[in-house]
């Protein structure tokens, strides 16, 4: 029984684990489950000789706390409710058989780092370093929206090659305005041509020129066969109209409708497949356009290396910063630090401010950056116990200080490697006295 109460303070703690306790039998107060928690021996952690630091917001506010993790054992070591540097400096000088620390750019952990050691290898995290990449190739593509495609581009200007639809919206057009040249107001114009047209139809043909301005454009809205509509326009444009046969190669290809989807896509815009008109290029922001640059080519659709293809040949700074892009993955693929070096200097003459600056950014680093690309540490130990901290913050209702954080942590953490019954002697040395059970 002993073994199940300290199972239970450990992951539920307080009141959630007064209650189960209660179903067991056990009449425990929640203060008393806390007490008996905070009363439990750190566990001793393997010998540390990697580590790796980040910090975390552990309330909805801009105080954060610090954790340090064992890259190699992955088990949590301590946490701070500051991430100052001083308590980094004091754990590192009391553990001075840690050789290399893995951080994030933050100069904070850098320089609290260097003050406990400077012979401390350290390693700055290839997540962090992709990610602030990605920061500057959104500020590249929002400074060129002037390059992204025009949407409205590939819908009207193809609408004069035939159609029921075109041919309607030539002769509306030409109707309103030869009634216009002889004088007539708008609502006059309805009533004359008796048309099922809303007045702002009528309006919209008034003040267009030519009637392929006024030509409905394909919707832009989202939806589950957005990806497919190009494989779906060239196939129709090679002769295959059969819709079950067009539905099961897009079933192949991942998608998750229905053939009715597929019919009733058909059925609206019968039209513009008979005509050849492509669709409609999705709008896209330039967070998104950033994504796809940054996204491994065999990682894209067959229509996103359309998109991604025309708009590098449309914009030459866009095609230099993919060319980048793909070369500075290569770097952390190869693992040469050589290329790191090749890849910093292009960068430096390359013309892009926001690149240049980040280039700044890897050289003023550059030791941490290069033991990033020959060392196999990373922070992601760190980003996945911060995770679990913040579950079991979440667990008890978000009240919990930074005290009851760091040893639910620490004691959750170890409890996933350690049987119960390892530690049961310890918490029944502690707590005999008080007959807690």
């Amino acid at each position: 029984m002993q073994a199940i109460v300290i199972a239970v303070v450990t992951v539920l703690a307080g009141t959630a684990g007064a209650r189960l306790l209660r179903c067991l039998h056990q009449q425990l107060s929640w203060a008393a489950l806390l007490g008996s928690l905070m009363r439990l021996p750190d566990p001793t952690p393997p010998p540390v000789k990697v580590a790796a630091v980040d910090d975390f917001a552990p309330r909805r506010s801009h105080r954060y706390g610090t954790l340090l993790v064992d890259v190699e054992s992955r088990l949590p070591l301590d946490a701070w409710d500051s991430r100052e540097g001083e308590p980094v400096t004091g754990w590192l000088r009391a553990h001075p058989q840690v050789s290399t620390v893995c951080r994030d750019g933050s100069a904070v952990h850098r320089g609290a780092i260097t003050a406990a050691s400077p012979a401390i290898v350290q390693v700055s995290d290839r997540f962090h370093l992709w990610q602030g990449l990605g920061r500057k190739v959104y500020e590249v593509v929002a400074a060129h929206r002037r390059c992204l495609p025009d949407p409205a581009a590939h819908t009207t200007a193809p609408r004069h090659l035939g159609g029921r639809t075109a041919a309607r919206v030539r002769r509306n057009h030409t109707e309103v305005h030869r009634l216009l040249a002889q004088g007539m107001a708008l609502r006059a114009i309805a009533r004359h041509l008796d048309l099922d047209l809303d007045r702002n139809v009528i309006r919209r043909l008034a003040r267009t020129d030519t009637w392929q301005q006024a030509a409905p454009v394909w919707p832009q809205r989202v939806g589950i066969l957005t990806p497919y509509q190009g494989h779906l326009h060239r196939r129709w444009s090679e002769g295959e109209h059969n819709v079950a046969a067009l539905f099961r190669e897009l079933a192949a290809r991942g998608f998750g409708g229905s053939e009715a989807t597929v019919r009733l896509y058909v059925t609206r815009h019968r039209d513009a497949l008979d005509t050849g008109l492509p669709p409609p290029a999705p709008a896209r922001s330039a967070f998104e356009v950033s994504r796809l640059l940054m996204r491994r080519p065999d990682h894209l659709t067959e229509d996103q290396r359309v998109f991604v293809k025309d708009l590098l040949q449309r914009c030459p700074e866009l095609h230099t910063v993919h060319q980048l892009i793909r070369a500075f993955a290569t770097v952390f693929d190869t693992q040469h630090p050589a290329r790191l070096d090749d890849w910093i200097r292009r960068t430096r003459i390359c013309g892009i401010p926001q690149l240049r600056s980040f280039a700044a950014g890897l050289l003023d680093d550059l030791d941490a950056v290069t033991a990033a690309v020959t060392l196999p540490y990373s922070s992601g130990v760190a980003e996945g116990r911060i995770t679990d901290l913040k579950m079991i913050k979440r667990q008890m209702a978000g009240r919990a200080g930074i005290r009851l954080l760091r040893k639910r942590v620490l004691l959750v953490a170890h409890s996933r490697r350690t049987p119960p019954q390892d530690i049961t002697e310890d918490l029944w040395t502690i707590n005999a006295h008080e007959n807690l059970v």
